[in-house]
């Protein structure tokens, strides 16, 4: 018993030691887990607490006693700020208050134009976020809101042809048609083609590590072509991931496509290259392969949910926002949604912003790569 006792103690303590010498043990057993915990309380947890805010515009075309009671409700809610018509003078059209919502500086329109005549008061949100924790918000604080209206006018003894109901509608950045699968869709496939240059270098270190590189500077090979091939497997890998999720996304999910090809392709190259300098500068600062992977994965998780993938950046409270607009993914996902649903070409201010950052960022890694690669390292 004694010894069996012993054994066991000894077999712990190394197996203790064995694991916890692991550097992916700390990462994805413990890091990992807190790092995801914070991310979704950080962006989710705030939506139940009493800090929660949007932003609206009020469409009121034939101001009466009914509009102007409305107005003054909504006004007096906390929770709500508004923007007003940017004219010196007037009252804002629903023109105006929808193009706001395509360009995503208000999270929703009330159009009180339709509630005398037919008692309809209409909220109309940016399609592409109508899935958002915002708009349901919106959504759920204007349905109370009608409610309590409805039973104050009725106890008023206000005339109206039938009670206030609320009804939802919705504009597109692009096609009438798109929705939150595309939004998705386009954000999957940024961090598909993003990922595939974080861990695609992985090979890099691996090569270092057992003095292949050096074997092979000293052989007749020409080395920016075994770059230039290495480059042409990560467009071909980078191009299948493409398809694969495209047709997932129109065949099984509806998902809608509105390309611009030549923007498109441009933005696609370039980001690719931008995806594979980090991933080179990753492996030439990296001296395991349990380093690069704890360094990629990191930048990944980061990425994946501070980059609008999953959900709209304005969800982020304020002082996480200047994180995600330092990071490549941001403007990448931005660029393949432009250019991919919504067909919006090289003629827009916003695609050359996107398509700077990508290149700035892909340049500036390449070149802290070359400049720390070490290709003379070989094994003892």
């Amino acid at each position: 018993m004694k010894q069996g006792r012993q054994q066991f103690k000894k077999l712990f303590g190394a197996n203790l030691k064995m694991t916890f010498r692991e550097k992916q043990v700390w990462f994805w057993s413990i890091l990992y887990p807190v790092f995801l915990m914070v991310i979704f309380m950080i962006i989710f947890g705030r939506s139940s607490g009493g800090d929660f805010s949007a932003k609206l515009a009020i469409v009121e075309s034939e101001p009466n006693a009914v509009t102007d009671a409305l107005k003054q409700g909504l006004t007096q809610m906390e929770m709500f700020t508004f923007k007003e018509a940017e004219q010196a003078a007037g009252s804002v059209t629903r023109e105006q208050a929808e193009q706001w919502l395509k360009d995503k500086e208000i999270d929703a329109a009330v159009i009180l134009g339709a509630v005398q005549e037919n008692g309809e008061l209409l909220l109309i949100f940016n399609k592409e976020k109508m899935n958002g924790a915002t708009s349901q918000a919106i959504s759920g604080i204007m349905d109370t809101f009608v409610l309590h209206t409805n039973y104050s006018l009725a106890n008023e003894g206000t005339e109206l042809p039938q009670r206030i109901r609320l009804n939802s509608d919705y504009v597109s950045s692009g096609s009438d048609s798109l929705g939150y699968n595309d939004f998705l869709l386009t954000g999957m496939i940024a961090l598909s083609i993003a990922q595939s240059g974080l861990f695609g270098m992985i090979g890099m270190v691996e090569m270092r590590r057992n003095g292949l590189l050096k074997r092979l500077k000293m052989t007749p090979i020409r080395m920016e072509l075994f770059g230039m091939g290495s480059m042409a497997v990560r467009f071909i890998l980078c191009t299948i991931q493409l398809v694969i999720l495209t047709a997932i996304g129109v065949l099984f999910f509806k998902a809608n496509l509105n390309v611009d090809p030549l923007a498109f392709l441009l933005m696609f190259i370039v980001g690719t290259l931008a995806f594979s300098g980090i991933g080179f500068m990753i492996a030439a600062l990296s001296k395991t392969m349990d380093s690069y992977f704890g360094m990629a994965n990191l930048l990944s998780f980061v990425m994946m949910f501070l980059s609008g993938i999953f959900f709209e950046l304005n969800m982020l409270p304020d002082y996480i926002k200047p994180i995600s607009i330092v990071l490549p993914l941001t403007y990448f996902a931005d660029g393949v949604r432009e250019t991919f649903v919504y067909g919006n070409g090289i003629f827009h201010a916003d695609y050359w912003i996107n398509m700077g950052i990508l290149a700035a960022w892909g340049l500036i890694t390449f070149l802290i790569g070359s400049r720390f690669y070490n290709w003379k390292a070989e094994t003892r």
